[in-house]
């Protein structure tokens, strides 16, 4: 590992300021389960390492009529165990429950598992150039490694995003609130991801002096209720090779408000409107589940070693929205 400097600023305008040194100055560190390893590897290196540590607002979680906050401090294993996360929320803390290990879970954070890197064997080897570290081409393409690639959305780096968490905050409504320079700015978390047809060495629209502060999820009717399922080679510490986040409410036996995101099939966090209007309006049943599962897929374009995942998919999909239509 390079050498570099590691400063714990108390507020969060020191941190911001900081940050305006440049991308490859400087970088924020929050649980590191992520960035100690890209270190480590030398897939990258910053002068300085800005920890989010002792910035406390960072850690609030509160709920009020506006919704659930989350700072971006709060650790996936508070997820796991908050007592808040029921009823519509509870899709949440079943993804948490599923993230990595207990140590992980207990040192990750929220912000960190939104803002994490691409899990890549071709971008996580400092022998493999490519795209995102700026090479010419995506090795990916011809290479064996594909079963943690892209089947979708890949326009020329078929990199996943790994996150367990995206996929069900996004089926909430979840906003993210950035903050940098020039104050604070929401957007919805669909938004917050970019795929690497806006800019290949990014996952997110995020500047290199913000700071990713809370995500809010928007008050739910309690009759909306979801599941969130995930594949994986091991049962226990494994990325997902594909996960789905299914939710939706039943208005006199319909389905109304569904939702429907897939992880770790393409760059970003993939939702399917395709999906989701297959589902609206009617009752659920297996074979409507089949359907939306087919839709979800249509526009898949997986690489030469890796068309299994849309098995998975298909199988996952299909299951989540049983789930949910047999939850009490």
């Amino acid at each position: 590992m390079r050498p570099f400097e590691f400063v714990e600023p108390t507020t969060l305008g020191e941190v911001i300021g900081l940050l305006q040194g440049g991308a490859q100055q400087a970088h924020l560190i929050a649980g590191g389960s992520d960035l100690l390893g890209e270190l480590k590897d030398d897939v990258v290196h910053y002068e300085r390492l800005v920890s989010l540590a002792r910035i406390k607002a960072l850690q609030d979680l509160h709920q009020d009529e506006t919704g659930l906050h989350l700072g971006a401090l709060v650790t996936i294993a508070q997820l796991e165990h908050e007592p808040r996360l029921q009823g519509p929320y509870g899709i949440l803390a079943e993804a948490a429950r599923g993230v990595a290990t207990p140590e992980v879970r207990n040192q990750g954070t929220l912000g960190g598992n939104l803002c994490q890197r691409p899990r890549c064997l071709y971008y996580r080897s400092a022998l493999s150039p490519c795209l995102k570290k700026g090479g010419t081409d995506c090795p990916a393409v011809t290479g064996p490694y594909q079963d943690y690639l892209s089947i979708m959305g890949g326009h020329g780096c078929y990199s996943v995003h790994a996150s367990d968490l995206a996929p069900p905050l996004i089926a909430l409504g979840g906003h993210v609130t950035l903050t940098g320079p020039a104050g604070e700015r929401t957007l919805p978390l669909e938004q917050f991801f970019a795929g690497p047809e806006r800019d290949v060495q990014r996952e997110n629209v995020m500047a290199d002096d913000e700071v990713l502060t809370a995500v809010t999820l928007p008050p739910l009717e309690l009759s909306w209720k979801g599941t969130y399922l995930k594949a994986r080679e091991r049962t226990a510490g494994d990325f997902p090779l594909v996960s789905v986040a299914v939710g939706y409410a039943r208005d006199t036996g319909a389905i109304q408000r569904a939702r429907v995101v897939l992880g770790g099939v393409a760059p970003i966090p993939w939702r399917s409107p395709q999906a989701e209007a297959v589902l609206t309006g009617q009752a659920p049943s297996p074979e409507l589940a089949a359907q939306a599962a087919e839709a979800a897929l249509a526009a898949a374009q997986p690489l030469h070693h890796n068309a299994f995942k849309l098995d998975i998919a298909r199988a996952l999909i299909a299951r989540a929205i049983t789930a949910v239509a047999t939850m009490p």
